[in-house]
């Protein structure tokens, strides 16, 4: 799955389709040059605005960003990213964005990145509005809710861990997938299916120390790790 993150190559497009038909089932995240970029770059901005979450339209818009002429939209598609994902989530895949966009900000724009990675920057950024951003507001003074609406957490849309983990990867959140299979091995489901997926991301990110301390805390709570994993954790001196 790691891989899907940055597939290359690009699949042939009809250049006869409405542009909202070819991109519905468009996985590629660079997107082909048979695109016109500014078109594709505003429909993908509409597509945010209506699902903020949408993570792969954000990373489809944000690299559309590196052509000349839309390079000044980039620190707006990349602040609607943060604004999407909140202070918490998706570290990894904001982090991964900021450095595809870094030869092209300029220090201060990096600096201004770099300091969104704690929660009292991130408080008042929907209203700091920068060119080519949809969700910020531009409002100078903090907005307060007339009602406060309460409803119930809707069952996950996944059949299985692995289903929602594996979804987690195809759209970056690398950080989000790891906690998940940790929680599962924590919680003594040692399916090796799972424990595959968890070493497959402490090796891709060369997290040697955390599959350390997961092993302490399997030991912990008197969980033996199998012998893959064993394996896994001898090979890790050569990460």
């Amino acid at each position: 799955m790691l891989e899907k993150i940055f597939p290359g190559g690009s699949p042939a497009v009809s250049v006869h389709l409405p542009l909202a038909f070819r991109l519905s089932d468009e996985k590629d995240l660079r997107l082909s040059s048979l695109y016109d970029p500014l078109q594709t770059w505003r429909f993908l901005s509409h597509q945010i605005r209506r699902s903020p979450l949408d993570l792969r339209a954000h990373v489809q818009r944000i690299l559309l960003t590196h052509q000349a002429n839309l390079t000044d939209r980039m620190e707006g598609s990349l602040m609607d990213l943060y604004l999407a994902l909140g202070h918490e989530a998706g570290s990894m895949l904001k982090e991964r964005m900021l450095e595809q966009c870094q030869p092209y900000l300029s220090p201060e724009a990096m600096q201004f990145f770099k300091q969104l990675t704690t929660a009292d920057e991130n408080q008042g950024l929907e209203r700091e509005w920068r060119l080519g951003s949809v969700l910020t507001t531009g409002e100078n003074n903090a907005s307060h809710p007339l009602v406060r609406v309460e409803r119930q957490v809707e069952a996950s849309r996944y059949s299985s861990v692995l289903e929602e983990v594996q979804a987690c990867l195809e759209y970056g959140q690398i950080d989000i997938a790891q906690a998940l299979l940790e929680q599962e091995m924590l919680a003594g489901h040692q399916d090796p299916a799972i424990e595959q997926e968890l070493l497959n991301i402490y090796q891709y990110t060369r997290n040697k120390d955390k599959l350390i301390q997961l092993t302490a805390q399997l030991a912990a709570v008197g969980l033996e790790p199998s012998e893959t994993w064993k394996a896994q954790q001898s090979e890790a001196d050569n990460w």
